[in-house]
């Protein structure tokens, strides 16, 4: 049911894959030092972010003060008329 090729793939598939590949984990690392030892930027970041992970990140929001989220001085006028109530004339 659905679409076989839309989420998250299965444990099975994930694992067939990773058993696929392990083979490659020597070859892998060893290109990864390679561009390490060359000083590239882009193996550095990839060894950091897999050995210590992602740095969180921090925003700083700040609010100098309350700012409205609309003009009032710009709403137009609106005048409230007496009228019969709901059933009574």
């Amino acid at each position: 049911m659905g679409n076989e090729n839309s989420g998250r793939k299965s444990k099975s598939s994930e694992i067939a894959l990773i058993e696929k590949l392990s083979p490659l984990d020597d070859q892998a690392f060893e290109q990864l030092k390679k561009g390490i030892d060359r000083g590239e930027f882009a193996y550095l970041k990839l060894f950091f972010n897999f050995r210590f992970g992602r740095p969180r990140q921090i925003q700083d929001v700040t609010i100098q003060s309350e700012q409205p989220i609309f003009d009032l001085s710009k709403m137009p006028n609106i005048l409230f008329k007496k009228t019969d109530t709901y059933g009574e004339n």
